[in-house]
């Protein structure tokens, strides 16, 4: 051991309290059903969402794949999956881009 060792301070009023750090606020997230259209672009969109939990994004995937097929020429073959997405600071969740053309999925969506 090099040195003196510290000494405890005889009267613990003396003793300097211990500040832990401020925890930052829990960030909203949400699940949604995003869509990409082609491997080669790798952009995918939000498109159903956001939902409270992934189960029931995932049980509103079927209802998106038909929409789009019945659609676009070819959306069949598009890639749907399930997103999370976590809210910037200060920031809502974003809306998705078929919420208002799919009124099937408005009870179940996050407020």
């Amino acid at each position: 051991m090099n040195g003196m060792p510290a000494r405890l301070p005889t009267d613990l009023a003396d003793r300097t309290p211990v500040t832990r750090p401020e925890t930052a606020p829990a960030r909203q997230a949400g699940f949604y059903v995003s869509v990409r259209t082609s491997a080669r672009m790798a952009e995918s969109a939000l498109a159903l969402g956001p939902f409270p939990d992934r189960d029931t994004a995932h049980a509103h995937l079927p209802l998106v794949r038909a929409f789009v097929a019945a659609r676009h020429r070819g959306g069949e073959w598009w890639r749907f999956s399930v997103s999370r997405v976590t809210a910037r600071p200060g920031r809502a969740l974003p809306a998705g881009t078929l919420n208002a053309l799919i009124p099937q999925a408005g009870d179940e969506l996050a407020a």
